[in-house]
């Protein structure tokens, strides 16, 4: 995938909120933390199953670290909780079908997974959202089609992403090109930002912001607050809040 691929708006569909569960009353809802130990072992286990190495003008594949903030909450009639990003999280680059796939994961029952590739003028890609609460989860797989942003100022791309029951339509722009230090060692990124509009069985807005390397798309930063209703259960809100940072670039492997 080259890098131009990773400055699309593909990352949109990724901010979307899945508060659209049918809830079961339970007494406890605990969530368990990812581990990077799992995350590495999860890419080793795909590695040794005939993964290749990354291609070039793309970021080597392994395990990124990532100082993260934030939350996620739901509140209805029935439950409220809050749950709390607040620590490491991990994002697995590894080989997938016709790119390089982005899995990041903050908590066991709360993780994002996306792959895009271009050709030409057009993109293509998978967005799968994965969330839980008390005990309930809910996985939904997005099909999302794009253009290419241009590498200039000001340019501007759509996107539309649609599931069985959900769809999203978002518009990005280029905000510029800004320096970020990583581990004592300052890159070139390109900023990005994306606002989107939620609509089916769930509705609502996201906003997100993404800062990549430009030498090969490595995801630097990323800052996503979004809000979301339901009918279900009475009525559900969901909202998610959280910015991460990349901590090193030197993948765990």
């Amino acid at each position: 995938m080259g890098r131009r691929r990773k400055f699309l708006l593909a990352g949109a569909g990724c901010a979307v909120v899945l508060a659209a569960l049918a809830w079961i009353e339970r007494p406890r809802d605990e969530p368990a933390r990812a581990t990077l130990s799992e995350a590495v072992r999860s890419f080793r286990a795909e590695r040794g199953a005939g993964g290749g190495d990354g291609g070039a003008g793309e970021p080597a594949l392994g395990v990124y670290r990532y100082g993260t903030r934030g939350s996620e909450s739901i509140d209805s009639p029935v439950l409220d909780t809050t749950h709390d990003y607040n620590g490491v999280s991990t994002i697995v680059v590894s080989d997938g079908r016709c790119a390089e796939r982005e899995r990041w994961q903050v908590l066991s029952g709360r993780w994002t997974e996306s792959e895009f590739c271009a050709s030409g003028a057009k993109t293509t890609g998978a967005v799968t959202e994965f969330h839980q609460f008390f005990g309930v989860g809910e996985e939904d797989s997005f099909r999302c089609h794009s253009g290419v942003l241009a590498q200039r100022r000001g340019a501007r791309v759509s996107s539309d992403c649609e599931s069985d029951d959900s769809s999203i339509s978002t518009t990005g722009r280029l905000v510029g090109f800004e320096s970020l230090a990583v581990g004592g060692t300052t890159f070139e990124t390109a900023h990005v930002e994306s606002r989107s509009e939620l609509g089916g069985a769930n509705r609502g807005t996201a906003r997100r912001d993404e800062w990549r390397r430009r030498s090969d798309g490595l995801l630097v930063r990323r800052s996503v607050a979004s809000e979301a209703d339901s009918d279900r259960a009475g009525g559900t809100h969901y909202s998610e809040r959280y910015t991460i940072r990349l901590l090193s670039t030197r993948p765990r492997r």
